[in-house]
């Protein structure tokens, strides 16, 4: 696989979406959506690192896109 052949995934359409999450536009749902119980476990991880701790949300997520940029990742 050379450089413009990355690996992508699939992202979930409404149709496949529990109806609670349907019409969101966030990649995480797109991405973990269609299997509701795989989404909330992502969830019940995730949840906490964004929101708790010493360190502002904000902050957090520029620290999460400058290693996603000095990791060339696209998502």
């Amino acid at each position: 696989m050379n450089e413009t052949q990355k690996p992508r995934l699939r992202l979930a359409s409404d149709a496949e979406l529990p109806k609670h999450l349907r019409s969101r536009d966030d990649l995480v749902t797109r991405v973990f959506g269609h299997n509701a119980e795989l989404y909330e476990k992502w969830m019940d991880w995730y949840r906490p690192l964004v929101r708790d701790g010493s360190v502002t949300s904000r902050l957090k997520e520029i620290l999460r896109l400058r290693v996603a940029q000095l990791n060339t990742c696209d998502f």
